[in-house]
């Protein structure tokens, strides 16, 4: 292999791919990077056995070929060179680089010892922006449950069907939704569970909102692509709750607050909850306010309050303040919405206005 490439573009999909790197187990290969030429261009290559993902980068090439190296030290290197084009060559399995008064020679291992990343013999499910597909999940991610006991539980539902796709997760504390309504008006039925780590991954990847990502999806894979990513996840089996039966169709609470100020109360709050799991006690009241109470017998009591444009009766519910924050702190617009009935019912979250939204949180028993 030899060509030669822009040093700030190399360093972009260095950075994009390493993060798939696998930093513990017993495959060395795993903690390398695989760079090789592909339809003119230079693509650079990373798996953990369940993510794979290749990034394409403009490369003027003068000889076909490929090795692996590295990732930490290839990705640090190239991230102290100087802006401009960098020459890289391979032979016998080293990589020669040069640009400018840097050389180097980083030894590394053939191509087929590198695990292949999979490529989905199908048709195109759907295509949609990449900065709706990028707000979704970081809407609903956080839902999902952090370990593998269920492992249904720790996968973000994904289903396509006619004119929207719907992305949920639920952890059996708490549930996300967000449907994305698409113009394409046929889209046929899939359904599939993809990994959250795979998809929170799949977030920091996508850029550039107005991209087009294109996905691919069987009984056991699926691909998100664009110009220049490929990212491969492999799927969970199993079937996800029927989580549609717990959100609310009514609420005899309503409270829409300033969303900076709905989150400052209970960020305020959460610093005297550690002592008690987090527990926050939410009083909202008729004339116009929403309370976030706590206390903790080491350090003390706190009471933070906002305004709020309350409808129905005043109402005492106990919630776990970090379940809040992730949603507040994700939500876009200027105001949200708490609707609630009873302390022992889920409490419901919204951005005003967005009927496309929806995050059930289940109360804790004061």
């Amino acid at each position: 292999m030899k060509l030669s490439c822009l040093q700030e573009n190399l360093n972009k999909g260095i950075s994009t791919v390493s993060r798939l790197v696998a930093t513990k187990g017993t495959l060395e290969i795993l903690s390398h990077i695989l760079i090789n030429t592909e339809g003119g261009r230079l693509k650079l290559s990373a798996t953990n056995l369940e993510i794979g993902v290749n990034y394409k980068i403009g490369a003027k090439i003068e000889k076909e070929g490929g090795i692996t190296v590295p990732a930490r030290l290839f990705s640090e290197f190239v991230s102290q060179l100087p802006e401009g084009k960098i020459n890289l060559e391979v032979k016998e399995n080293t990589l020669y680089t040069n640009i400018g008064d840097f050389k180097s020679n980083i030894k590394g291992l053939a191509v087929d010892e590198f695990p292949l990343i999979p490529k989905i013999n199908t048709k195109k499910t759907l295509s949609l922006k990449s900065g709706e597909l990028k707000e979704a999940i970081n809407l609903v991610s956080f839902a999902a449950a952090l370990d593998d006991v269920r492992p249904v539980l720790s996968g973000m539902f994904i289903r396509a069907e006619k004119d929207k796709i719907t992305l949920a997760a639920t952890n059996s504390y708490r549930l996300a939704e967000k449907i994305i309504n698409l113009s394409k008006k046929d889209i046929p039925k899939k359904e599939a569970i993809i990994p959250a780590r795979s998809m929170i991954e799949l977030a920091r990847i996508l850029d550039d909102p107005e991209k087009e990502v294109s996905i691919y999806l069987n009984e056991t894979q699926v691909i998100f692509e664009t110009d220049d990513v490929e990212f491969t996840s492999r799927l969970i089996e199993g079937q996800f709750p029927d989580y549609k039966q717990i959100i609310p169709s009514e609420s005899e609470t309503k409270a829409v607050a300033p969303l900076s100020d709905f989150a400052g109360i209970i960020k305020v709050a959460s610093l005297f909850s550690r002592e008690a799991a987090g527990s926050v006690t939410i009083e909202v009241k008729q004339k116009g306010k929403i309370e976030a109470i706590s206390a903790a017998t080491q350090y003390g009591d706190s009471t933070a309050s906002c305004e709020a444009e309350v409808t129905g009766k005043d109402t005492e519910i106990v919630f776990n303040s970090q379940y809040i924050l992730d949603v507040l702190n994700n939500l876009s617009g200027n105001r949200a919405s708490l609707e609630l009935s009873g302390k022992l019912n889920p409490g419901v979250i919204k951005k005003e206005g967005d009927k496309t939204y929806i995050y059930v949180i289940m109360p804790l028993r004061a």
